[in-house]
């Protein structure tokens, strides 16, 4: 847990840390606003499906862009510092999120087994709509599911910044420069 209030102190106190938390919030809360509700709309994303915005769902993509926001402006301090960021559960979390809601009401499902079919003929008799319902019934779990996935990704990557000792370029006696 300190590492994570270290974290937040060095994003605020930096300006590098605040605006890439700013501007990554700026982009993905509108983000998340739009793609929840798509299971509602047939798997249609747009300004238009925040009319099905429900509360809880604000709610969620409010965190999830939160935490995603802090997770890459930690990210940039880190590549700043001359540091590795731990990039795998960000990315996992973020489409976790992200596909979620896109799966239960789109084509992918069954075009992808579609797909698959034609590989291996085994896939043919595998229903579709088990999967699509699979996903709509737990949909909440997923979602909850993404947001502990960029959650971990954030505390990786704050555990790493608060560290790691951020790289000093000092002048070196008898030098000029």
């Amino acid at each position: 847990m300190q590492d994570i209030a270290t974290t937040l102190k060095r994003l605020w106190t930096t300006p590098a840390g605040r605006w890439s938390a700013a501007l990554a919030f700026i982009v993905l809360f509108p983000l998340y606003a739009a793609i929840l509700p798509a299971s509602l709309t047939g798997g249609h994303i747009g300004w238009v499906s925040l009319r099905l915005l429900a509360p809880a769902q604000a709610v969620f993509a409010f965190l999830l862009a939160t935490v995603l926001a802090l997770t890459l402006a930690a990210m940039v301090l880190l590549i700043r510092d001359g540091q590795k960021a731990s990039k795998s559960s960000a990315a996992s979390g973020a489409l976790v999120a992200f596909f979620a809601p896109l799966l239960c009401c789109t084509p992918l499902i069954p075009l992808g087994l579609g797909a698959l079919a034609v590989v291996f003929p085994a896939v043919n008799g595998f229903a579709p709509g088990t999967i699509q319902g699979f996903i709509a019934t737990h949909e909440s779990a997923i979602e909850l599911m993404a947001l502990a996935l960029s959650f971990v990704a954030f505390w990786q990557n704050a555990r790493l910044l608060s560290r790691a000792p951020a790289c000093v370029i000092r002048k070196v006696q008898g030098t000029k420069y």
